[in-house]
């Protein structure tokens, strides 16, 4: 005989409910406790910070290592209650992409330590992305297990004892970690004492739990190693890559080439007055620099510049101050040696005691520029699409051709890694040569500069420390303004700025630098290109625009060589709002710097990374705001329509089974003597029996302890006969005891 048609549609239910009985036994519910999950979060920074210090990351990923994670932790601690799917896949495609990004980079690690730093990187994007789905303690768990790694990536790369600094609070907070997790959870003490399984059964139950996670462990290991090896590029130690460089649409050549810098944006020849620019072309980039020189460069990108790392693009240097302007006292320039693999080495006849590092660079010309190949301090092979080239005196590298739109050249840079404690014990000890260029000044320069610069490095002990000083005097007494006029006729540009007008552009501020330490014996130079620019997170590119246009200054350390500073980073803009005039402002300001003083580099920088994102957001969200004020209102009344639709369409507690409203119906009608939270079914039972109740009413109250016990923790639910008997007993129970317990309960209360 046929089965019937209905039996195939109760198999997929009787699963269905075999795999919920078995994972809603087995799944942890979420933390609800906030001091854990505030120590978690603690323990989480620490370790973030810990390795930002080392200042390893870029600027994106250190953004976003201090600004997400806490974001995430309150987010999971709202979260925690539902299942998050949507969350789950979306942290899964980032963990991908970050996975992906790892493999780019540490494809161009020269060793196996230098690919630390890319490890790093991805380890901060693990705590990131894992901060979004922390529900359970067992989460928060996987979180503090993360930061172990991360404090010890941040231990091997740590270079001195401030690494103290943040081991120090991580262990007090893991200690916090473990007294608080110590004590069970509320939720399973209660399930402890009212749905105690056999002993038997839980020991079974613990086992199979453990064989199973053990098993998916291991394959997920077993996995997750197999396509990480399946996807490392292999690179051979001995293969060198020859960075890119190809001619652009139309390259020009330069007339007449021997060596000198020709910028098309600039009329040739001036005469005495200050050269008048386009918002194209920098001033900078030509025969001489000029303080009188006015104008605004565009926003228009002009390279795109692949590197590991920022830099100052470097460009011309100039030695010879008239008062007014920088030039270039000797013009000779010398010839690049070819090799064989298409470079053009820089011919170098010193090479500074400092370690450096080996930095690759490759730009990608989006506009005409001059024919200045620009790069990192300091060049060492230049791969470009024409031969030719010409290196002058000061390292600064010409090309027979202007830098046309399309054209893609690299450069090698051996980057000096000169500390302050290196560059603070050399001596002050030059040739008389060097002295006689590097320190000269006009014949009339002005006793009251000279006289300044005396006072402000009175207090220096080494050259190193005059340099700091008036780099932070600049920063402190100075203001960057674009907007500055001509100075009068026959006026000192550099007295103007100094004393009168404190406000002033790049040129103004590195050559106020360079003349004070000149005053003071101390060898400088002018020099002009390009700021890093900003790096597009999309691509990786470092974007630099026309007016990223900079000028800046290289002091001479004996044995170390040239090392750059950059004053006007950190010289405040210019305001002329109210807020200028009052003093709390710049009472918090000097505050502020005092407290940035004792943080470190890294930190300080992505912290200044921080605010510059936020303070763009709220200039763009100010100039737009009706459309600030529109999107917010919708915002608004999009949460609020939200909250009321989850408030509507929140789920209910789910209805007891029936096998349980037995069992509480039976223990409500024992009234004062009913079932205490830490009893489990069987031993309220036997306090029942051992209080004297009739045999009936013990013989009603097992058969329901037994189906209730059957349903909750059986292989096998009760059936429906059983659940019947259980709750007709229970009522039986309920009819002979309540109306006793009820008046025991009035004798109690009148006593």
């Amino acid at each position: 005989m046929s089965a019937p048609q209905s039996a195939p549609q109760s198999a997929p239910q009787g699963w269905r409910a075999w795999y919920r009985k078995r994972t809603e036994g087995t799944r942890a519910a979420p933390e609800d406790s906030i001091a854990i999950r505030s120590v978690a979060a603690a323990v989480v920074m620490i370790s973030v910070g810990a390795v930002l210090a080392q200042g390893v990351v870029d600027a994106f990923t250190g953004v976003a290592a201090i600004v997400l994670p806490p974001l995430g932790f309150v987010f999971s601690h709202i979260q925690r209650h539902r299942p998050n799917r949507g969350t789950k896949v979306v942290l899964a495609v980032a963990l991908l992409a970050a996975f992906g990004a790892f493999l780019q980079s540490v494809r161009y690690a020269p060793s196996v330590d230098d690919a630390r730093t890319s490890l790093a990187a991805l380890f901060l994007w693990v705590q990131v992305l894992h901060s979004f789905d922390v529900p359970r303690r067992r989460d928060l768990g996987f979180s503090i297990a993360a930061s172990v790694i991360l404090m010890a990536e941040a231990g091997s790369l740590s270079l001195d004892a401030s690494f103290a600094l943040f081991l120090i609070p991580w262990v007090l907070l893991m200690g916090a970690w473990l007294v608080l997790t110590a004590a069970p959870r509320p939720d399973t003490l209660d399930r402890a004492r009212v749905e105690r399984r056999p002993a038997g059964h839980a020991r079974s139950t613990a086992t199979a739990a453990w064989v199973r996670t053990g098993a998916f462990g291991v394959t997920a290991l077993v996995l997750a190693a197999g396509s990480a090896f399946l996807l490392t590029p292999r690179l051979p130690g001995a293969v060198v890559v020859t960075p890119p460089f190809r001619l652009g649409g139309g390259s020009a050549g330069v007339a007449g080439f021997e060596g000198q810098v020709v910028n098309p944006g600039l009329p040739q020849s001036t005469g005495d007055q200050a050269p008048s620019f386009s918002e194209s072309a920098y001033p900078g980039f030509g025969e001489q620099v000029d303080l009188r020189s006015r104008g605004r460069l565009s926003d228009e990108v002009v390279l795109k510049v692949r590197a590991p790392q920022a830099a100052l693009w470097r460009g011309e240097a100039f030695d010879l101050f008239d008062g007014t302007a920088w030039s270039i006292a000797n013009r000779e320039t010398t010839g690049t040696v070819a090799t064989g693999d298409g470079a053009q080495e820089i011919p170098w006849v010193d090479e500074p005691i400092v370690p450096t590092e080996r930095v690759v660079q490759t730009f990608y010309v989006q506009s005409r520029q001059p024919n200045v190949v620009f790069g990192a301090w300091r060049p060492s092979e230049v791969y470009f699409p024409a031969g030719g080239l010409r290196v002058d005196g000061f390292g600064s590298v010409r090309a027979p051709i202007f830098l046309d739109a399309g054209m893609i050249y690299s450069v090698v840079s051996r980057s000096p890694q000169a500390s302050p404690a290196l560059l603070r014990s050399l001596p002050g000890d030059w040739p008389p040569e060097t002295l006689a260029t590097y320190t000269q000044l006009p014949a009339d320069f002005s006793p009251r500069v000279r006289a300044l610069a005396e006072e402000i490095t009175a207090g220096a002990a080494t050259p190193y420390d005059a340099v700091i000083a008036v780099e932070r005097w600049l920063r402190t007494n100075t203001e960057y303004n674009l907007d500055v006029p001509v100075e009068p006729e026959g006026a000192d540009p550099i007295e103007t700025f100094l004393f009168e007008r404190r406000e002033g552009y790049c040129e103004h501020i590195a050559t106020s630098m360079a003349v004070l330490l000149r005053a003071v014996g101390i060898p400088t130079r002018l020099v002009t290109g390009f700021g890093p620019g900003e790096r597009n997170t999309l691509t990786g590119y470092f974007e630099v625009k026309a007016s990223d246009a900079h000028a800046w200054v290289e002091v001479l350390y004996p044995g170390a060589g040239w090392v750059a500073y950059d004053p006007t980073f950190g010289v405040p803009q210019v305001e002329t709002s109210l807020g200028d005039r009052v003093l709390l402002p710049k009472a918090l300001g000097a505050l502020g710097r005092f407290l940035a003083s004792l943080v470190p580099d890294p930190i300080e920088r992505t912290a200044a990374a921080v605010g510059r994102t936020a303070a763009a957001g709220v200039a763009i969200a100010a100039r737009w705001w009706p459309l600030t004020l529109l999107v917010g209102g919708l915002a608004a009344a999009g949460i609020v329509r939200a909250r009321r639709r989850t408030a509507r369409a929140r789920p209910r507690a789910p209805s007891p089974t029936p096998a349980t409203r037995a069992f509480e119906e039976l223990s409500s009608a024992f009234g004062v003597r009913r079932r205490r939270s830490s009893e489990t079914p069987a031993e309220f039972l036997r306090r029942t029996r051992a209080q004297g109740s009739p045999p009936e009413v013990i013989s009603d109250a097992e058969l329901v302890v037994r189906v209730f016990e059957r349903d909750r923790f059986g292989e096998r639910s009760a059936d429906d006969a059983q659940i019947a008997a259980a709750l007709a007993a229970a009522a039986r129970v309920k009819a002979r005891v309540a109306p006793q317990e009820a008046r025991r309960a009035g004798r109690t209360t009148r006593r």
